[in-house]
C-alpha cells in the first residue's frame, strides 16, 4: 500500500500556519473560527457541506460525535462551535492531528472537540458510545471497507446516525486506472455507488438517503482548480513556487477524473435501528 504522503494535498500539514500568518495573525494568536474556515475544511463544499450533515443527521448539544479522517479537524470544529455537541475527531496522520489540536486550542474550542491521532482499523471503544459518526472524502482511502463499515456499525448506539461523504468508481472506470487513483489519491476501498449501498445494507445499517454527487463535485473540482490557477501570484507568495505546484497537480488529478468519470461521488445517510 503506498503511503498518504504521496498524495500532494497531504505533504504539507504545516501550510495552513502560512495562510493564516498572510491573514495578520501571528505564531499563538486566538482565531476566529470563520477565518480558519477558509482553509481548514479539505473536502468539497466546505462548512456547507458540514452545516447540511449538522441539519440532515440532527447533531444536537451534547451529542457524542466521531469524525473519520479528520484531517486539521476543519468539520469537528464547525460541528462542536455550532451544536456545541462533543465530537472526536480522528485523524491517521501524525502531523494533521497535532496541527489540528493547535487550531482547536486557538479557536478556543478544546472543551469539545477531542484530537486522535489513530488509524480507524485500530481504532477501539469499549462500547458502542458514538450516536452520530461523520466523515468527508476519507473512507475511501482505508482498506477492508467491509471491516470498516461494520465497524462504524458497532461504534454508533441503537438509533444512531451516519453521514457520509466519498468517492466512488465513476462509470469511466477501468483496471488501468487503479494504479494512478492509489498513488495520487490514495485509494484503497473505491467501490461501485451500488455496491456502496449494499455495502451499508450488508452490515445491518438503514439506508435513509442517498444521492450521488458526481456532477456537483465535477463542476466543483473544476471551478476550485480554475480560482487557484487564477489566484496563481498571491497562492505563490504565501506557499512559494513548488507550494503552488503541489496543489495545482492534485486540484489537476480530482477534476480530471471527475470530468474522465473516473471516479464518482456519494453522499449518504444511515441509521442503526
Amino acid at each position: 500500500m503506498n503511503n498518504i504522503k504521496e498524495m500532494k494535498l497531504y505533504s504539507d500539514a504545516y501550510r495552513i500556519f502560512k495562510d493564516l500568518k498572510a491573514l495578520g495573525y501571528a505564531e499563538g494568536d486566538k482565531l476566529s473560527l470563520e477565518d480558519v474556515n477558509q482553509f481548514d475544511q479539505l473536502h468539497y463544499h466546505g462548512t456547507l457541506s458540514v452545516q447540511e450533515a449538522i441539519e440532515t443527521i440532527n447533531i444536537q448539544e451534547n451529542d457524542n460525535v466521531l469524525e473519520v479522517g479528520a484531517g486539521w479537524g476543519g468539520p469537528s470544529r464547525y460541528i462542536a462551535y455550532k451544536t456545541r455537541a462533543f465530537v472526536s475527531a480522528l485523524e491517521l496522520q501524525q502531523d494533521y492531528s497535532e496541527v489540528g489540536k493547535e487550531l482547536t486550542l486557538r479557536t478556543g474550542l478544546q472543551r469539545f472537540v477531542t484530537h486522535i491521532n489513530q488509524d480507524f482499523l485500530n481504532f477501539s471503544q469499549k462500547s458502542a458510545c458514538f450516536n452520530k459518526i461523520v466523515s468527508w472524502l476519507a473512507l475511501y482511502h482505508i482498506p477492508y471497507r467491509k471491516k470498516y463499515t461494520d465497524k462504524l456499525f458497532h461504534l454508533l448506539n441503537k438509533n444512531g446516525m451516519l453521514f457520509i461523504e466519498d468517492l466512488t468508481f465513476g462509470s469511466g472506470f477501468e483496471s488501468s486506472h487503479k494504479e494512478m487513483l492509489e498513488k495520487k489519491l490514495f485509494a484503497n476501498s473505491l467501490e461501485k455507488y451500488s455496491d456502496y449501498l449494499d455495502t451499508c445494507a450488508n452490515v445491518g445499517f438503514e439506508i435513509v438517503e442517498h444521492k450521488d454527487m458526481s456532477s456537483d463535485w465535477e463542476s466543483f473540482t473544476n471551478d476550485r482548480l480554475k480560482l487557484l490557477q487564477d489566484n496563481r501570484n498571491k497562492h505563490e507568495k504565501i506557499h512559494g513556487v513548488e507550494g503552488y505546484i503541489t496543489i495545482e497537480e492534485f486540484y489537476k488529478t480530482a477534476a480530471e477524473c471527475f470530468a474522465e468519470n473516473v471516479i464518482g461521488g456519494i453522499r449518504l445517510i444511515c441509521k442503526k435501528n
